[in-house]
């Protein structure tokens, strides 16, 4: 038992400090080095509105992991070129019952849903030389299990903003399982009309975080991170 608690709590203290955000720099971009420290050296550069995920900031420098081109990357940027995604207005939780979170604001409606998930429906692939250990779900990595067939998975996630509907394609929600819907955050930036939902998911080992972007009533992009 105590184990576990301290298992928990190393957990919640490393998701403290790390969280998704964007890059935000005057020059409309920031230098991204190999480790910390103005002199190392640069190894890539990221636009203004560039996702990042942020762990603990080492002194004025932010350990960050990020996409580009399909590409899962890592290094260091200034802590204040970043702007958390918490920064943006909170679209607060109306209802949460039945397997669907519901979480509005005067603009902004989005319902998250979940369904069980049946194995007949998918291609299974179990690890060659530990074949209890599934490796696979429909060719594709997975999210949420430790080796485990998943117990749950995304059904629909619906968005109305200003009267718009707007619903996130199958192809956004696929190989993300385990989803813990009171864990769902949702941020609206309105003056770039930008909503960002995102979760902590897990079936207790195999934890990450995961983001959807709808920029101008349009989805955007998804991206996944492991929390520390």
């Amino acid at each position: 038992m105590k184990k576990l608690i301290s298992t928990l709590l190393l957990l919640a203290f490393n998701i403290s400090f790390s969280q998704f955000g964007i890059i935000n720099d005057p020059d409309g971009y920031v230098n991204v080095r190999n480790s910390a420290g103005k002199s190392n050296k640069i190894i890539d550069k990221l636009d203004n509105g560039a996702i990042v995920y942020n762990y603990e900031p080492d002194g004025n420098w932010a350990n960050i992991d990020y996409k580009k081109s399909k590409e899962n990357l890592g290094g260091y940027v200034y802590k204040d070129r970043i702007i958390d995604l918490t920064n943006f207005t909170k679209i607060p939780v109306r209802e949460n019952k039945n397997g669907i979170i519901k979480l509005e604001n005067n603009n902004v409606k989005v319902a998250v849903a979940e369904i069980a998930f049946n194995p007949k429906n998918h291609k299974l692939k179990y690890n060659s030389e530990s074949p209890t250990i599934l490796e696979s779900i429909d060719d594709q990595v997975i999210f949420g299990t430790d080796g485990n067939i998943p117990k749950r998975k995304y059904k629909s996630i619906e968005i109305e903003i200003d009267k718009i509907l707007i619903s996130l394609p199958e192809t956004a929600l696929k190989n993300a399982f385990e989803p813990n819907l009171e864990e769902t955050m949702v941020n609206y930036d309105s003056a770039n009309d930008i909503l960002y939902i995102q979760s902590l998911n897990s079936d207790g080992a195999g934890s990450y975080v995961i983001l959807w972007v709808i920029e101008k009533k349009k989805f955007k992009t998804r991206v996944e991170a492991i929390p520390f």
